[in-house]
């Protein structure tokens, strides 16, 4: 468990997609805002940029419009030239992010993704994977809790997350094919954890999304048996399976864009997020 001196960070990730991973990031940022009192950044490392569209809604037009800065200058190290400043400028913390909601001396920061992320990122002659970590580390250690939302394929962006991680959380969905992104996660963290020795980073849970419908249809046959198939792989890896699991509910939306007026029975997704803040020692 964390025993202070700046925030715990936790990258969200599975090398599968349509698992929910932007979706449990952006919940997870707002509960640990508002129910745990956390002074949270969320990061948005996905180019399909997802998370920031999930926190900042139309806020998120004006940040393509205006050409605000976003990851991509984080990794390109400066914001470049402007109709307002005609030169290259260093870039900072405050620069990068954008606040999502503020209460007293907490608040809710999105650094968020572009669409062009890619091309950029395949643009730089050897991109550093070690950027972001130092961005983390130079502007944000007065942080609670840092999330970061990870693409679904094994990249420099994966080892970004990583360098910038001390725990993982992996959703997975209860469906054919369930494990597959499994072999390839661990694959990926023995590699990185072989090739940086002294970097302590943890597989802190696997959470089981979209799992049961509030009455009605509960997936049959098929459904149980991934189930039991993500249950013997998590057991296989020694990795935690979180015992509560988050369910199907169409209020989850709502629920990203910080509206709690009518839920549905997306409410169960705090005993999950209650169980995961509390193995990260939050």
């Amino acid at each position: 468990m964390p025993e202070g001196g700046g925030p715990v960070c936790v990258c969200v990730i599975n090398l599968k997609g349509g698992v929910g991973k932007s979706t449990i990031s952006a919940l997870l940022a707002r509960h640990g805002y508002q129910q745990r009192n956390l002074d949270v950044l969320a990061v948005d490392l996905d180019p399909q940029s997802n998370l920031s569209q999930a926190l900042m809604r139309d806020n998120y037009r004006l940040l393509l419009s205006r050409k605000l800065p976003s990851i991509v200058e984080v990794f390109n190290g400066y914001r470049p030239p402007s109709p307002q400043r005609t030169g290259p400028r260093s870039l900072n913390g405050s620069d990068a992010v954008q606040t999502i909601a503020r209460s007293g001396g907490r608040t809710l920061q999105l650094l968020p993704s572009r669409f062009d992320f890619s091309d950029n990122l395949l643009g730089s002659v050897r991109p550093d994977p070690r950027v972001l970590a130092r961005f983390l580390a130079d502007n944000f250690q007065e942080k609670d809790l840092v999330l970061i939302d990870c693409a679904p394929t094994e990249s420099i962006l994966t080892t970004a997350a990583y360098h910038a991680s001390g725990y993982i959380l992996v959703p997975v969905k209860p469906e054919y094919f369930a494990t597959i992104g499994f072999p390839l996660l661990k694959e990926s963290l023995s590699n990185f954890s072989s090739q940086n020795r002294g970097h302590s980073i943890d597989v802190c849970g696997v959470v089981i999304n979209n799992a049961f419908y509030d009455g009605g249809n509960n997936g049959g046959p098929e459904k149980y048996r991934a189930l039991q198939e993500i249950k013997y792989e998590a057991h296989e890896n020694g990795w935690k399976l979180y015992d509560h699991e988050i369910p199907h509910s169409r209020g989850f939306p709502k629920m990203m864009r910080g509206d709690y007026s009518y839920v549905g029975n997306a409410w169960m997704f705090s005993s999950f997020a209650e169980e995961f803040f509390e193995s990260i020692g939050l």
